[in-house]
C-alpha cells in the first residue's frame, strides 16, 4: 500500500502573482480579507501602502490570476 502524496499549500502574491509557500514566506500582512503572503518586502510594502481603491484593483487582478491556476480545490467551473 502506498502513502498518499502530501498536498502542499500555496498562495499567490497579490502584487506580482508569484506562487508562494506560506510556510516559507518571510513577508505577510493581515487585513479584513485575511493574511496575505508576499515574495518580497517590496511587494509587501506596495500592498501595505495602497489605499482602499488601489487594493480593489489589486484584488481584481489577484482573482483573475486565481482563475488561471490549476488548484485542485477550485472547482473547474470557477477557473
Amino acid at each position: 500500500m502506498t502513502e498518499p502524496s502530501a498536498v502542499t499549500e500555496s498562495a499567490l502574491d497579490p502584487i506580482c502573482g508569484k506562487t508562494i509557500d506560506p510556510s516559507q514566506s518571510k513577508h505577510s500582512s493581515k487585513d479584513e480579507k485575511g493574511v496575505h503572503y508576499f515574495c518580497s518586502e517590496a511587494c509587501q510594502r506596495q500592498y501595505d501602502a495602497a489605499d482602499k481603491k488601489e487594493k480593489k484593483g489589486i484584488w481584481a487582478r489577484y482573482t483573475e490570476r486565481l482563475k488561471n491556476t490549476h488548484c485542485t480545490r477550485t472547482p473547474p467551473e470557477c477557473r
